[in-house]
């Protein structure tokens, strides 16, 4: 369902294609959206067109936002009862069809890092952090490509930094008993992690294996002949079975998206785990985990005041900026770089966006 929340995608159009075909239309999800609530306008509109009216009559009754920024849900609660208030969503949890799973708790945990590692990005870094901020509007190109170049940049440093410290947690964990999926992005911090872990005989399942090697390392994992699980946030897509020997997963790197670690946690809280679930997500006071991990709770707000009205389950944040210019702007400062001058709006298109 998240990438049919993209209005220029292929299978947004393919969606809406198909359900014009259709005389009977049902989008059936856990997860609704990965990022900000104005995303739900394209997730509904291919099952009921026209229901929410235009996508711009939406942004101006729902939702709220600053130039540069992506729209977000002024009240998400409040959207949320009027989606069911219009029959346009059914929610049920699992103790209303009787399915209800054990307790997960999910637990932030701070860990230390090795300031080495971002030393020795600081140089490239700075230079795509004062592209990323400054303020000439002629060079919008290259700031996309800066603005990627620093996000891979700062996210792997920050992951190398502690994957030491992460390793160190999970053995603790392992050596308690438990097996552990241990959930990561960037090659080289696996790297470590199979290193620092190797006498667990850790499995490999990320996009870089073959199906065959991926179902080899699910076997090992479920036979108990690997203790220790390295997976890509971004898969295991449609993965069962593994919610029979593990309940226990740690986040070693952090997605901007809520929604992927929400699927992370799914590999193993599901339908047959019969024990608790606990997610440890290892976060770093350093890099980029404190911008990404404030995000998440902006992100988190969205999607949760629309399923769960009235179930306050986290402070609302609104973070004011671009995540990737404030995570800049972190940068510039940690590193004693002066802040490039603000860029002004020209003031027809600060009218642009009030009229969107």
């Amino acid at each position: 369902m998240p990438a049919v929340a993209q209005p220029d995608s292929d299978i947004y159009r393919a969606c809406r294609y198909l359900a014009s075909q259709a005389r009977l239309r049902m989008g059936l999800t856990a997860t609704p959206i990965y990022n900000y609530g104005s995303e739900f306008y394209h997730v509904v509109n291919p099952l009921i067109p026209d229901c929410l009216s235009g996508y711009d009559e939406f942004l101006r009754e729902w939702c709220i936002g600053s130039p540069g920024e992506k729209p977000m849900l002024r009240d998400a609660e409040q959207f949320g009862t009027y989606l069911r208030r219009e029959g346009i969503m059914l929610r049920r949890t699992r103790a209303e069809v009787g399915r209800e799973l054990p307790a997960l708790a999910k637990i932030p945990h701070e860990i230390e890092s090795d300031s080495a590692a971002p030393a020795r990005i600081t140089g490239d870094a700075v230079a795509l952090a004062k592209t990323i901020l400054a303020a000439n509007e002629a060079y919008r190109g290259e700031k996309m490509r800066a603005a990627g170049e620093f996000d891979q940049l700062v996210r792997q440093a920050t992951g190398v930094a502690k994957a030491p410290y992460v390793a160190e947690f999970v053995r603790l964990l392992v050596e308690s008993g438990q097996q552990v999926m241990l959930f990561g992005w960037h090659r080289e911090v696996y790297g470590i992690w199979q290193e620092k872990l190797a006498d667990f005989n850790p499995v490999m399942y990320t996009g870089s294996e073959s199906p065959k090697e991926k179902q080899a390392a699910k076997d090992a994992f479920i036979a108990g002949e690997s203790r220790v699980m390295l997976i890509s946030l971004r898969a295991g897509a449609g993965m069962d079975g593994l919610q029979h020997v593990c309940s226990t997963v740690v986040f070693g790197e952090l997605d901007w998206l809520p929604g992927v670690h929400e699927q992370c946690i799914g590999r193993v809280h599901r339908d047959g785990q019969a024990l608790p679930v606990q997610a440890f997500f290892l976060i770093s006071d350093e890099g980029s985990d404190p911008i990404v991990s404030d995000v998440l709770g902006v992100k988190r707000e969205q999607i949760e005041g629309v399923r769960n009205p009235g179930e306050h389950l986290i402070e609302r944040r609104d973070i004011g900026e671009n995540q990737l210019r404030q995570l800049a702007q972190r940068f510039l400062k940690d590193h004693g770089q002066a802040l490039p001058s603000p860029a002004v709006m020209p003031l027809r298109r600060q009218q642009e966006f009030e009229l969107t």
